[in-house]
């Protein structure tokens, strides 16, 4: 028998322990990472190196925590796709004289559309747009079409700017004349004397080309010190099945440009299949500035005599991994709410959003059930955020129970810093150990069985 001088010892550890476990009544960890799924491996800071105001100071926004859940749709969770950028248009750029001089466009469609305007520099200066009806367009075979001849559509700078469609300031357009058919055309245009030294955007557009310029990325997210992968393409439909058949990419460049303007080259190389792949190792860690990093591509597909060109921009999402879970996962005592705890590794302080997909047994079959998003304000170190589901929205509900699309996002950055498309079970007895009461009323949406 314990003496009372024992007791009075473990008298405070018990309460201790009692207390501690109507707070946390089960630890769960994060299921491990599956293929697709973006986990950083580490929470980090900014490089001392980059400007004490943006990379130390802390970022502004609220700091008081917000929850929120409710019911989840009938559609199953989608698993996220990259994106495919595809083109059908080109780009080059000119100095007013080489315009005044004569400017060579290759289409490979009739009735493309070529737009022209100044530079983003030039445009800024104030020069002048060029009237279509002065562009002079001559044909391979030495025919001159003036004054608006040899197009079926002209379009001032004035009446772009009135429609409204986000063409840059002083863009004038016109259309070739299905007549003239497709193939090599040289564009001339006199700039007002007093724009002799600026430069033009010549952008040529062929919405009934079949040929298309492909760029698709292997994720839909970055982080920092993740490996970039993009992979080109040029695709036209064949005759087949309506399958398409790929043109070989005879010319290709490329640039990466980051929010904050460095530049870095992308260096293609073909596969055994005949596609062209780049590979580039990220590096976020520059100054926070707003927008998506972005990859610029040109090429030039061949067929025979006839080339193809081709101009592309892809948006990248790529975020710097300034906090990440530490896989722990605790369940709250709640006897109105299904709560789970999530600790939070920060590297810099900011306002960390949590979100999550809960899944669970309706009629025997694994089936969508409530979505919940939390957001709080988090110093660097350990942290955490809790997401809570309301009873209410269990109704009718079984366990197991799992979180998926489990998302981790940097609020004051504007970054995606973990998505998992399965990130915690929870056993039915878990839930109610955690105080979970069932509720027996039938669930006001109508939920659609999945598995």
């Amino acid at each position: 028998m314990p003496t009372k001088h024992q007791l009075s010892f473990l008298l405070p550890v018990l309460l201790g322990t009692l207390c501690g476990s109507a707070v946390a009544a089960s630890r769960l960890e994060l299921l491990p990472a599956q293929a697709g799924d973006l986990a950083a491996p580490a929470a980090l800071a900014r490089s001392s190196r980059l400007s004490m105001a943006t990379a130390i100071a802390a970022p502004e926004g609220r700091r008081d925590a917000v929850a929120v859940s409710w019911a989840a749709g009938a559609q199953p969770l989608a698993k996220p796709a990259p994106f495919v950028g595809e083109s059908r248009e080109y780009y080059t750029e000119v100095s007013a004289a080489e315009l005044a001089a004569g400017v060579a466009i290759r289409t490979s469609a009739p009735q493309a559309v070529v737009r022209v305007h100044p530079t983003g520099a030039a445009s800024a200066r104030g020069v002048k747009a060029i009237d279509p009806r002065a562009i002079r367009v001559r044909t391979a075979q030495g025919k001159d079409f003036n004054n608006g001849t040899g197009m079926d559509m002209l379009v001032d700078a004035d009446r772009l700017a009135k429609a409204g469609h986000g063409f840059a300031q002083g863009t004038s357009a016109f259309r070739l004349h299905p007549s003239l058919g497709a193939g090599s055309f040289t564009l001339r245009a006199d700039a007002p004397a007093a724009d002799a030294g600026a430069r033009y955007l010549v952008n040529v557009v062929e919405p009934a080309s079949t040929v298309a310029l492909t760029l698709r990325t292997d994720a839909v997210h970055y982080l920092h010190g993740q490996e970039l992968v993009i992979h080109a393409d040029a695709l036209e439909p064949s005759a087949l099945r309506g399958a398409a058949q790929r043109r070989t990419l005879d010319k290709m460049a490329a640039v990466l440009v980051s929010p904050a303007g460095r530049t870095f080259p992308l260096e293609f190389k073909r596969g055994r299949d005949g596609m062209l792949t780049a590979r580039h190792l990220l590096d976020a860690d520059e100054n926070p500035a707003p927008g998506l990093w972005e990859v610029r591509a040109a090429a030039e597909a061949g067929s025979g005599n006839a080339t193809v060109k081709r101009s592309l921009r892809v948006g990248v999402a790529v975020a710097m991994p300034q906090a990440r879970f530490d896989g722990n996962v605790n369940l709250i005592d709640q006897t109105d709410k299904l709560v789970a705890r999530f600790g939070v590794e920060v590297g810099a302080g900011g306002r960390y959003e949590v979100r999550a997909l809960l899944y669970g047994m309706v009629n025997g079959a694994m089936a969508p059930v409530a979505v919940a998003h939390s957001a709080a304000w988090l110093e660097p170190g350990a942290g955490n955020i809790e997401l809570a589901y309301d009873a209410a929205l269990l109704a009718g509900v079984r366990g197991p129970y799992e979180l998926r699309d489990l998302s981790l996002l940097d609020q004051s950055r504007v970054g995606l810093l973990h998505r998992q498309q399965r990130g915690l079970v929870i056993d039915e007895r878990e839930a109610l150990r955690a105080g979970l009461r069932a509720v027996a009323a039938t669930p006001a949406i109508a939920r659609k069985q999945t598995q």
